[in-house]
């Protein structure tokens, strides 16, 4: 058992380092320049008919090329935000024209390490587009992002603006100093309890907000009623999540507005970051069942009798077990695992989720093959394709059914379900 899981383990390290595959180049991978963030929140203004778009680019260091000048290290860029109408026309633009200087190499490359720009618009109801672009002032390589915005409801007598859970950063970012939107629905920072903004539109009297916090079982960790009266036909409120109520890594904010017979609802889902966990994973639970794959017959009875209370602690282990960089904060081979799991839940669901079929198996382990032979159905022929991996000379059959779901044609001995 302990030869096979080597087996498996040492393919997916040759996937990971490979070079890029053909089923690769059939989509694209995107270039650094284009990895740039893109976040908009929508909030009410100051006046009830017109709301706020605000927009948010963050500019990983690695997304740009650095020339070395003395003792720093120098990268220049141009970065625009458009915002458009449904039909294309530009409503507002703003453009920035910076460097990002570092003093060591290592900065270069950084992915946590960032250039944040933001910018505001009032606009009216409607359907909206934000592109924004940037482009590298050495190289000219250029990237660009977009977000579509559907606000057409707003001109209605009563609208909730999904919760805005808000970070601590240096500076002024629109929510008063120091307070910036979490641009990811994720943070790091529970030390206070968690923030979160609240805007809407009601009729000039009474209304109530009604927000729960619930973990990923729907149990309620926390909830907070809001009764107040709006003279102006706005609202602005504020909810905390204390610090003792964050349970997990997980966490779903659902708030209600009702004023009279009215009523509406609006939820987000916010993930709590630790170190030592992929910001891929959402439930903890779910992603040590999905190890299966490349766990040794020891550590799978650990996960068979670990306690909800060890379930983190087990898992960081595990993974630190398998970091190839163990001196850096990312662990890159599990987010290139969990990247794999995500593929596979999109594209080869069936009847159970994508990442427990065959072909999720075989993809999460090896990754995309270099080439696929598809085989339509003949006369009473069942479907199949067969997946070739030259890297590591190896060709797997799936066999398809008339629900679309395929089966390895003969059992991988690699791993035993």
């Amino acid at each position: 058992m302990r030869k096979i899981n080597t087996i498996l383990w040492f393919g997916l390290l040759i996937i990971f380092n490979a070079n890029i595959t053909l089923a690769q180049r059939q989509q694209i991978p995107k270039k650094n320049i284009e990895k740039f963030s893109l976040s908009a929140f929508t909030r009410t203004a100051n006046v009830g008919d017109s709301l706020e778009v605000l927009i948010y680019m963050r500019i990983p260091n690695f997304t740009l090329q650095y020339i070395k000048i003395d003792t720093t290290f120098i990268a220049r860029y141009e970065a625009v935000i458009v915002l458009q109408t449904k039909k294309g026309k530009q409503i507002g633009r703003e453009v920035w024209q910076d460097s990002i200087i570092v003093n060591d190499y290592n900065s270069t490359n950084s992915i946590t390490k960032n250039k944040t720009l933001m910018i505001s618009f009032k606009v009216p109801s409607g359907k909206y587009t934000v592109v924004a672009s940037l482009l590298d002032l050495d190289t000219k390589n250029s990237g660009e992002n977009k977000i579509k915005l559907n606000l057409s409801d707003y001109d209605k007598n009563h609208y909730l603006h999904t919760p805005i859970l808000l970070d601590k950063s240096e500076g002024n970012w629109g929510f008063g100093d120091g307070m910036i939107p979490a641009l990811h629905n994720s943070t790091f920072d529970i030390d206070d309890g968690l923030t979160f903004y609240l805007s809407g539109k009601v009729l000039p009297s009474k209304y109530t907000l009604n927000t729960q916090f619930l973990d990923k079982d729907g149990k309620i960790l926390f909830e907070k009623i809001i009764t107040d009266t709006s003279q102006t036909g706005i609202f602005k409120q504020i909810v905390i999540l204390p610090k003792e109520n964050i349970k997990g890594i997980s966490i779903k904010v659902k708030t209600e507005l009702v004023q009279d017979k009215y009523s509406t609802e609006k939820t987000k889902k916010i993930v709590i970051r630790k170190a030592g966990i992929s910001h891929l994973i959402s439930n903890l639970d779910e992603a040590l069942q999905q190890m299966r794959y490349i766990l040794d017959s020891k550590e799978r009875r650990e996960i068979k009798k670990v306690s909800t209370k060890k379930i983190e602690e087990l898992f960081k282990k595990l993974w630190k077990r398998r970091d190839p960089t163990p001196d850096t904060v990312v662990n890159e081979l599990m987010n290139e695992y969990y990247k794999r799991v995500a593929y596979a839940n999109i594209h080869f669901d069936s009847f159970i989720d994508g990442w427990e079929t065959d072909m999720g198996m075989i993809y999460i382990i090896f990754g995309p093959p270099d080439e696929i032979d598809r085989f339509m159905v003949q006369q009473r022929q069942e479907p199949y394709e067969t997946w070739h991996y030259y890297r590591i000379q190896e060709s797997f059959i799936f066999v398809g059914d008339n629900f679309g779901h395929y089966r390895l044609s003969t059992p991988f001995l690699g791993y035993q379900r």
